[in-house]
């Protein structure tokens, strides 16, 4: 069995977190131990011992924090320890110190789209600290190298979809009853961590627009973040604000995708190829999505979205009165979605990829 520690200094639960989790339980059945070392109260770590998932607390202080290089240290010689994969900025450099003080192999995984730091000591966390770097969309690998990042030494491998989990046949209604939404309104949601560069603002002002111009159109915009409660002061001064519902953070979201008639995603900054997005498109649910790097890699405008300058509320708001209107068009874009998650972003496809990059890694 090779055994894989995962190091994660995020204290979120968002894409990026549940990816590691979800690597963790499916390389199971492919002959691989995942370990987990997240930071003391961590929603990550919580939600791998909820899952049962074997995971360490591991104090996180810094980018270079030598108290964290011993407890990664001593995790990695009790676990036997072949890979270590550092996917955060704070753990990054404690967890290929710690890999390298004991001839291990380090993957470094790039999940955001920030430009690195081209100084010295940014590039030797991706230099002579890993062996491979793993990006989530071809528009991050392409930004590591124009900052000099050799390209032979990265590989993209973007967050695949279950098909079966977000199947478009699944039952539908059961979100819609649980908040009294009507099943012929027109429901428009995004799914998201609250934070600035997601753009959640920006969906509660297309919301306040769409509000005065339809009675039927309702709004869920569903997770949680540090942005919280500047987005229910931002519902509460609205006119019909019954119709905005923000449940919080949700588990089942193959239902509440289920009841969708479009899905947004009016971030303001570039990232990875989102989860959700794919989510959508693997149950037939129309998107609309900024036009940037990483999201537009699946949100192609034109073909499998709508797409709209980042962070503009007015084109959001515009763009699904348009679907609202026309759902010939909305469908022509659902289909084409589903068919790019179904032929080119599957799990199983994911998880191919990484078993060959770790067994690459160890030859």
């Amino acid at each position: 069995m090779i055994r894989v520690l995962h190091t994660e200094s995020s204290m979120n639960l968002g894409g990026q977190e549940l990816r590691v989790l979800l690597e963790m339980e499916r390389m199971a059945g492919r002959g691989f131990g995942s370990i987990l070392a997240a930071r003391p109260g961590s929603r990550i770590l919580d939600e791998a011992r909820r899952r049962g998932l074997n995971a360490y607390a591991v104090e996180m202080r810094g980018s270079f924090d030598p108290l964290a290089v011993a407890r990664l240290l001593h995790i990695i010689l009790r676990e036997r320890i072949d890979i270590v994969n550092a996917h955060g900025s704070k753990d990054g450099w404690s967890a290929g110190i710690a890999a390298r003080l004991c001839g291990r192999k380090v993957i470094r995984s790039r999940h955001i789209a920030n430009p690195i730091r081209s100084h010295f000591m940014g590039r030797l966390v991706y230099g002579a600290l890993c062996d491979k770097i793993v990006t989530t969309s071809e528009s991050i690998k392409t930004g590591m190298v124009e900052k000099g990042v050799l390209a032979e030494k990265i590989i993209s491998v973007p967050t695949g979809i279950d098909i079966a989990a977000f199947d478009y046949r699944r039952e539908k209604g059961k979100y819609r009853s649980e908040f009294g939404i009507p099943p012929g309104a027109f429901l428009v949601g995004m799914v998201s961590v609250l934070r600035g560069d997601k753009g959640p603002d920006v969906f509660i002002k297309a919301a306040g627009v769409l509000l005065e111009k339809s009675d039927d159109i309702f709004f869920t915009l569903v997770g949680d973040g540090w942005m919280s409660g500047r987005i229910k002061d931002m519902v509460s001064g609205l006119k019909d604000k019954d119709k905005i519902i923000l449940p919080g953070y949700r588990r089942d979201i193959p239902n509440i995708m289920a009841d969708l008639d479009v899905l947004s995603l009016p971030a303001r900054a570039p990232e990875g190829v989102p989860q959700v997005i794919l989510q959508a498109h693997a149950m037939m649910v129309p998107v609309i999505a900024s036009d940037i790097g990483g999201i537009n890699e699946v949100a192609i405008p034109g073909k499998t979205s709508l797409s709209i300058n980042p962070g503009d509320h007015e084109e959001l708001a515009d763009a699904i009165l348009e679907l609202y209107k026309n759902r010939g068009k909305a469908g022509t874009l659902a289909l084409e979605g589903h068919r790019l998650a179904s032929e080119n972003y599957t799990l199983e496809g994911m998880l191919d990829k990484m078993e060959a990059l770790y067994r690459q890694a160890l030859a």
